[in-house]
């Protein structure tokens, strides 16, 4: 091969600087085919004869075993050019420097010789390894100088040997690759084997001049995205201190712990807007965290960024969160990094003994007035009907994250519907869709079904549940802008008694009322709840209202003197620890700011300690005749097929039944008289309520029935 067939590098255009970096790869290109024909040129790599039967290392000759023997130890490159060979390589590295230093175009492969203060070994060494990934032509010419088909890739002895510099041993050379912040920019695998094989991080710098988000990863751009971000509205403070963080001269770690969507990575984002600055946001959930965090403060440094680092936290052997472990922040203040500031968050907050100085910050859970401004701000051009934002942020005790996505989805499915308004209905929709809990293990949902025009009980039992109501709605009105907040710092929450008789409109009730606030209601479940254990049924119930505060739905107890009965005398430890369960109940019934409905049949059971927690007790009375006749009509739906004989006032006179026994008696009626095919009558109606008297062990007499005795002459084997 005549070295006049190899391409050169253009010594024509010395007096301006490179356009592109295609132009200088081109010429670094030249300069590299130049290294590759000298070393080519001075090395026998198939033994004295150079025969292609040994082309590969397919075949080992025992001529070419005693070449290898004793021929003189590798001295480099450097070591074997004669001063005209060495003088054509200066030249051509004079005239790339000489570009260089005219060029004002951003070169991402000069960015990152700068970036990571490589001096001129380094540099070759990542060209060396760039540049087989912009021509294939390399792997077939590294292959075959490494006389191995499966390198296609320079091995670091390969780049040693090329580029050894001046007065440095060649074992001296090889020790670069072991450590030192060069060798991020290589895969840790392939240095292994020895070969240099660029991370893809570095490889997509040096392709478009920055990096593309990777799985667990993002690259946030202040420029790119400070018309995008919305506000800051909230936690104004925080914002001050890390501001002061970050003008801090010197190295610092910058620790942000908060509940789970809480704004921790929004106010990195504001801070990196402000600074005008760039973030890199790595995700270090999973087992995966080493790697991740490594290719994250890669693509810092390569982008000029800084780092962020979140979720932190870790899982116990029982699935519980827990802070990050004192070994794994060490190592991530270990990461190299070119900034001077970093950022670890997590959920939990745990003690940073770091030699780095530490700066720890909190953003707690926000506050009913952060929610309403969180409400406002996202809701301020949407017109809203059926509710307040008032009402969603004392309902909703939601994080920033959650606010927004609940808002939004709101906003745009109103506008696919085509309305001009956000309805309650819907706004409550997307916000429960918001809601992460575990409810769903300790009790059951129930769907409203009821609507106020469905109850039948006396004006002044309706108007106590619509005032409990106003409890909801209201509740931001009194406690912040009276500031009775800062008069009452416990006991917001809202907790209704519904005492009366089995049958009377208790459970449709705490369904009226979770229609009436659009809020999803959960019926307890006992058997979940109560243990014969010690300590079970307290964390039970621990669990049981940690999740409804996530859930922010209504708790019903149905039959909740089993659960909050009197507590007696202690004669043993059952006796001790019954009074334990009520007491502890008591305690969280009081603590908890949402709304709790609680029934019972048998108010004289209730602890008397429980009563002071109550904020309203509605009893229900014995339905009077009319109040009978009223639930009789109010039963039977409009399409149903009604005969013109039924007498309701005698049914309701005659017939002492509670509104759930009514309800039976309507629907017995109404399928005989589709087994029928007839009209409901008062036929049917008349045996569907003898029959229940029945049920209940009650003797009816012929004579009470009057008139209308002769109708069941026709049942006696009911």
């Amino acid at each position: 091969m005549d070295m006049t067939e190899l391409s050169r590098v253009d010594a024509l255009r010395l007096d301006s600087g490179y356009a592109t970096q295609g132009e200088l790869l081109r010429d670094i290109m030249a300069w590299l085919d130049l290294h590759l024909y000298y070393y080519y040129a001075h090395h026998q790599w198939l033994g004295p004869s150079s025969e292609m039967k040994n082309l590969l290392g397919l075949v080992v000759t025992r001529e070419e075993f005693e070449h290898n023997l004793t021929k003189a130890a590798q001295r480099g490159l450097p070591a074997e050019l004669s001063p005209a060979e060495r003088e054509q390589i200066d030249l051509a590295i004079t005239a790339i420097r000489l570009r260089l230093e005219k060029t004002t175009a951003s070169l991402p492969l000069r960015e990152l010789f700068e970036r990571f203060g490589l001096d001129e070994f380094e540099r070759k060494s990542v060209v060396l390894a760039y540049l087989p990934e912009i021509d294939l032509k390399y792997t077939k010419l590294f292959a075959y100088l490494q006389d191995d088909m499966t390198r296609k890739a320079a091995g670091m002895s390969l780049c040693c040997e090329l580029f050894l510099p001046e007065g440095e041993e060649l074992a001296s050379c090889m020790s670069r690759f072991h450590s030192g912040g060069f060798v991020r920019l290589f895969q840790p695998s392939e240095l292994e084997k020895g070969l240099l094989v660029l991370r893809r991080e570095a490889v997509e710098f040096l392709a478009n001049g920055t990096v593309r988000d990777g799985d667990a990863y993002r690259l946030f751009d202040a420029a790119a995205a400070r018309e995008k971000l919305d506000p800051l509205t909230i936690q104004e403070d925080v914002a001050r201190q890390l501001d002061a963080a970050f003008v801090y001269p010197g190295r610092c770690c910058i620790r942000l712990s908060g509940p789970r969507g809480g704004g921790k990575r929004f106010q990195v984002e504001h801070l990196m807007a402000r600074q005008r600055r760039r973030c890199v946001f790595a995700d270090l959930e999973g087992d995966n965290w080493r790697e991740t965090a490594q290719s994250a403060s890669l693509a810092a440094d390569l982008t000029d960024a800084y780092l962020c680092l979140y979720h932190l936290d870790r899982k116990d052997e029982t699935g519980q969160t827990v802070p990050p472990p004192q070994s794994m922040l060490e190592e991530l203040e270990r990461l190299e990094l070119r900034r001077d500031k970093r950022f670890f968050l997590s959920q939990l907050a745990s003690p940073m003994r770091l030699r780095t100085l530490t700066v720890e910050l909190e953003l707690p859970q926000a506050s009913e007035t952060e929610r309403l401004t969180l409400f406002d701000s996202v809701l301020r051009e949407a017109r809203l009907t059926g509710c307040t934002t008032e009402e969603l942020a004392a309902k909703f005790r939601f994080s920033p994250r959650q606010i927004r996505v609940a808002c939004e989805q709101a906003l745009g499915l109103a506008r696919l519907s085509g309305a001009g308004e956000i309805s309650g209905e819907l706004i409550h929709r997307c916000c429960y869709r918001q809601a992460v809990h575990r409810l769903g293990e300790l009790a059951t949902q129930v769907r409203p079904g009821y609507t106020w025009d469905d109850v039948v009980l006396p004006e002044a039992q309706k108007n106590l549940m619509k005032r409990a109501c106003g409890h909801i709605r209201y509740r931001h009105l009194v406690s912040s802008r009276w500031g009775f907040a800062l008069r009452v710092g416990y006991g917001w929450g809202l907790s209704i008694l519904f005492a009366g008789s089995p049958g009377t409109g208790k459970t449709m009730c705490a369904q009226v009322i979770a229609h009436e606030l659009n809020m999803e209601i959960y019926k307890i479940n006992l058997s979940q709840i109560v243990s014969k254990y010690i300590g079970e049924t307290e964390k039970n119930l621990r669990a049981l209202f940690t999740e409804a505060k996530n859930a922010s739905c209504i708790l019903f107890f149905d039959e909740c003197d089993a659960l909050f009965g009197k507590r007696s005398e202690v004669k043993d430890a059952h006796d001790r620890n019954a009074n334990v369960e009520v007491a502890y109940l008591l305690q969280q019934i009081e603590e908890y700011d949402g709304v709790c409905i609680l029934a019972t049949n048998l108010m004289g059971n209730i602890d008397a300690a429980f009563m002071r927690r109550i904020t309203y007790v509605v009893h229900f009375p014995f339905p009077e005749p009319p109040a009978r006749e009223a639930i009789y009509r109010g039963l039977l739906p409009a399409d149903a097929p009604v005969a013109e004989d039924i007498d309701w006032r005698f049914l309701a006179e005659k017939f002492e039944f509670s509104g759930g026994h009514i309800k039976n008696i309507v629907l017995s009626a109404a399928f005989m008289a589709a087994g029928e095919g007839a009209p409901i009558s008062m036929r049917h109606l008349l045996r569907a309520a003898v029959t229940e008297m029945k049920k209940n062990e009650i003797v009816v007499v012929r004579e009470q029935l009057r008139e209308y005795a002769d109708l069941l002459d026709d049942a006696q084997g009911d």
